[in-house]
């Protein structure tokens, strides 16, 4: 064959930025999946399969008042495993907690994270394994300044135990941890769990306004990723049906955190987001809230809640066969495909309203006088690259957060 023949653009894994753009489509759902109410028991089984002895379990406060930590190592005692535990996570979580952590872990000589929470705890679990094992400051791996070959070595072993049905971060190759200036992205295979052990029993006790929060990061997750520039059907798979189940019953659990039967769909439609997101990235609502948690520190799925209609009809004009598409994952009966698009904003914006979700920025806090600089670092962020409409630039991202302030 003569290279003349050779006409398709080729994939750089060390240049930063650059997306599938070749037709080809690549599955990898490398994470092995344990899926069920009440499959917390198995934890001791899971941690022995993975030849392990002495793990590290990290968790928040609060997910240790409500017994879950004490449950885990109970479990893994019964099987003559010893355990450390690291309770000091907070909501988007910063560097200096992932720094102690790592130290906590070399300290106690670990061989395996068991991290259980929400997001926050599974990421910084990830993070400490790659600093543990691979050495470096955070800022080395930071995707908007290094490729996805930054992170290169076979990291130790991760179980994810989420207790939010939101962030998907138990299946997802990503992590989120603020520093002093800004919210950066670590990006990288070997970051994924090991197992995600997904339990919707551990959801019960989540309360009505972190549940809002989590299921529309959730919903976000699954409709970025499924408009996003990147090319999967099975992932727009995914995509979808998370949708219909979050439409379906995210109201339902935030009204009554007891139902179960909703507790558990929407433990698989987290799930199934994150398993979305994972192949295809997300877009510029991600961009723009990442922005807002750093700066503000608001909850990441309160701050893509607010930001999603407004860049929903940002990306309306090329986007809107999708949109009419997920609103029939919605169960909206649609007429044109403009009046289907149109609906389907609506329906979102209905479910905000349904779930207390602030309409405006101004009443989460936000300061007017930072939309400049939050514009400017939301340029800078990785998700921005696979948002449908671009070119995207400071003026635009400007004018959504004031429309949305």
């Amino acid at each position: 064959m003569s290279e003349e023949e050779i006409n398709l653009p080729l994939i750089d894994p060390t240049i930063i930025g650059q997306i599938l753009d070749t037709q080809a489509v690549g599955f990898s759902f490398p994470a092995q999946i344990v899926f069920g109410y009440g499959v917390l028991n198995r934890i001791s089984f899971l941690s022995l399969f993975l030849k392990s002895s002495n793990a590290f379990i990290i968790c928040d406060p609060e997910i240790e008042k409500l017994g879950y930590v004490r449950k885990v190592q109970r479990y893994l005692k019964l099987s003559g495993l010893t355990s450390t535990v690291f309770n000091e996570i907070e909501p988007n979580p910063n560097e200096e907690t992932v720094i102690k952590a790592v130290e906590s872990y070399k300290n106690a000589g670990c061989d395996l994270v068991i991290a259980i929470g929400g997001g926050s705890a599974i990421d910084v679990g990830k993070v400490v394994r790659l600093l543990a094992k691979q050495g470096g400051k955070l800022s080395d791996y930071d995707a908007a300044r290094s490729s996805i070959m930054s992170i290169h070595e076979l990291l130790p072993p991760q179980i994810s135990i989420p207790t939010t049905s939101g962030t998907g971060s138990e299946v997802s190759i990503v992590a989120m941890i603020t520093t002093e200036k800004e919210k950066i992205t670590v990006l990288g295979y070997p970051l994924i769990s090991t197992i995600a052990l997904v339990d919707p029993e551990l959801t019960m006790s989540c309360p009505p306004r972190l549940t809002a929060y989590c299921g529309m990061d959730a919903l976000t997750h699954a409709i970025e990723s499924f408009i996003s520039l990147r090319i999967n059907p099975v992932a727009d798979m995914f995509s979808l049906q998370a949708i219909t189940l979050i439409s379906q019953n995210l109201k339902k659990v935030y009204e009554n955190g007891n139902d179960a039967k909703a507790r558990i769909n929407m433990s698989l439609a987290a799930l199934e987001a994150g398993m979305a997101f994972n192949q295809k990235s997300v877009g510029l609502v991600h961009a723009m809230s990442h922005q807002l948690s750093a700066k503000f520190n608001l909850p990441h799925g309160l701050a893509n809640a607010v930001m999603l209609p407004y860049v929903l009809k940002f990306n309306k004009s090329v986007s809107k066969e999708k949109y009419a598409t997920m609103g029939i994952a919605f169960g909206l009966s649609l007429g044109s495909i403009d009046e289907g698009a149109e609906r389907f904003i609506q329906e979102v914006e209905k479910l905000n309203d349904a779930l207390s979700i602030p309409k405006k920025l101004r009443e989460c806090g936000v300061k007017e006088s930072e939309i400049p600089e939050m514009a400017k670092m939301a340029l800078k962020d990785i998700s921005i690259i696979t948002n449908p409409l671009q070119p995207i630039t400071q003026e635009t991202v400007e004018k959504l957060y004031r429309e949305a302030y």
